[in-house]
């Protein structure tokens, strides 16, 4: 399902006339609608841990003692086995537990974690890695988090998005969406319980 069949189905749900175009149309319902569904993305992507979004990272030490930034899709390191090295689970710190430790080289056991850079102690050895799993917040088929055309598609369960956009909608414009919400939010729920992919 593209951004133009999610406005499409909106479009039915509230009123609209139905468009032929979204990301060029000159029509203000139009622009406020991809701006409510690029809302809509932000938010589940934010609110689950799709296995859509899941991605991992191979950090290479090259200057020993260093941090490594995870890059500008980084949202979260997944939950138990996010970071490893070799067979072995590196456990997070806090910063006050972090600040007790004294920089040393060796395998590393633990990590902290700064918006998105993190750093391994013990620190790693030139040319050693670790692995990093964590979730994406680029939810879009373009590879970020917002719609550039109408071709595009979701990461993200696509029904799921269309009933996202449609309480949006109906509460940005003064229509009752009670019913619609917790709709939304028990499919939110369901969808949250299976779609992490961690049995696959």
């Amino acid at each position: 399902m593209s951004l133009l069949t999610i406005c499409e189905k909106l479009a039915q749900n509230v009123g609209l006339e139905v468009p032929q175009v979204v990301m060029t149309s000159p029509k203000r319902e139009w622009k406020e609608a991809v701006a409510f569904s690029n809302t809509v993305g932000e938010e589940l992507a934010r609110r689950v841990d799709f296995g859509a979004l899941r991605r991992s990272a191979n950090l290479i030490a090259s200057v020993g003692d260093e941090v490594f930034d995870l890059g500008p899709d980084f949202s979260r390191i997944i939950p138990g086995i996010g970071v490893t090295y070799g067979p072995g689970i590196i456990r997070p710190l806090t910063q006050g537990e972090w600040a007790s430790l004294a920089p040393v080289p060796g395998a590393p056991r633990y990590f902290l974690l700064e918006g998105r850079n993190l750093t391994l102690w013990p620190y790693l050895g030139n040319g050693d890695g670790v692995l990093v799993r964590y979730q994406s917040k680029y939810w879009c088929s373009n590879g970020t988090a917002a719609w550039n055309a109408d071709t595009d598609t979701s990461l993200i369960d696509e029904d799921l998005m269309v009933k996202g956009l449609i309480v949006r909608w109906r509460r940005q414009k003064g229509m009752p969406a009670d019913d619609y919400e917790a709709e939304y939010e028990a499919a939110l729920s369901d969808i949250a319980g299976f779609d992490d992919r961690s049995r696959l």
